[in-house]
């Protein structure tokens, strides 16, 4: 049975209140048409689970569908914070869960290998843990035959993971080129579910003539929404950089609620098509920069 569905149905797939882990780093690689689409299907109460992400975050923040993020960094690195993102939290319209990178890789390898915690040393030291005494999420223990310290990362249990990935075929089989260089699988170990944009779909001959070039086997994905430039405005190498000027634009338009509700709803939400939002943002599908 074929695992290719639009990106409508992929988003359909996903219930109100789930734990939704974000592919991708900060800028690059975030699957951005599966995003907007769960905005624009005005999904509720999600739990966010984001290494380190950006605009994603943002959107939808911005679209009202967040309850709380778990994440190491959410921001527009050096184009600046993510506006709506900093707001909710700033005044308890959403929560925050913050961890280091590491930890929070740490408590998704934990869940990916059906363990109670990971153990590291990192963290230890820190002011992280104490923001976390009450949860017990990361916590420092000892050894007891070493006497050594180190710091439990308990496991994050994930609904769906959303990624973007260069070419899959109708079984799944996925594949990112050069080569996957984020910590998208480590979110896709963690996951339930696994659903995967992609830039185009390719014939499963392409995976079994180079099987050591599968990111993700098929088994690991259970649905594939071809999306065109489907990490816009963010990037997607080598196929194409991030658009600085959204970025900016975005950013700007936040400053007002008004400009930036007419902003959000002219630019990202509004146009009815993934295709229709990437002609209204002058991007033409499939090109590359």
């Amino acid at each position: 049975m074929s695992k290719i569905t639009t990106l409508e149905q992929a988003a359909s797939s996903i219930p109100d209140g789930s734990t939704v882990a974000i592919g991708g780093m900060s800028m690059n690689s975030a699957p951005m048409a599966l995003v907007r689409e769960l905005v624009r299907q005005e999904k509720k109460d999600l739990e966010l689970v984001a290494i380190v992400s950006g605009m994603a975050v943002d959107w939808l923040v911005a679209g009202g569908c967040v309850r709380r993020v778990i994440a190491g960094l959410v921001s527009f690195e050096g184009l600046g914070l993510a506006p709506n993102f900093r707001a909710a939290v700033q005044s308890g319209q959403v929560a925050i869960e913050e961890y280091s990178e590491h930890l929070l890789v740490c408590r998704l390898q934990a869940q990916s290998h059906d363990l109670p915690f990971i153990p590291t040393k990192a963290g230890l030291g820190t002011d992280v843990l104490g923001l976390h005494a009450a949860t017990g999420t990361v916590r420092e223990e000892k050894d007891g035959p070493t006497g050594e310290h180190y710091v439990a990362c308990t496991r994050l249990p994930v609904d769906v993971a959303l990624v973007h990935a260069h070419e899959a075929d109708d079984q799944g089989n996925t594949r990112v080129n050069p080569k996957l260089v984020w910590l998208d699988n480590e979110v896709v170990n963690a996951a339930g579910r696994t659903v995967v944009s992609v830039e185009r779909t390719v014939e499963t001959a392409t995976f079994t003539a180079k099987p050591e070039r599968t990111t993700y086997p098929g088994f690991m994905i259970d649905a594939v929404a071809p999306a065109p430039r489907g990490t816009y405005p963010c990037s997607c190498f080598p196929y194409y950089g991030h658009d600085s000027e959204f970025f900016t634009a975005y950013s700007h338009a936040a400053r007002d609620r008004d400009t930036f509700t007419q902003f959000f709803r002219e630019r990202v939400v509004g146009p009815d098509t993934w295709e229709d939002f990437l002609a209204v943002n002058s991007v033409t599908a499939g090109a590359s920069t």
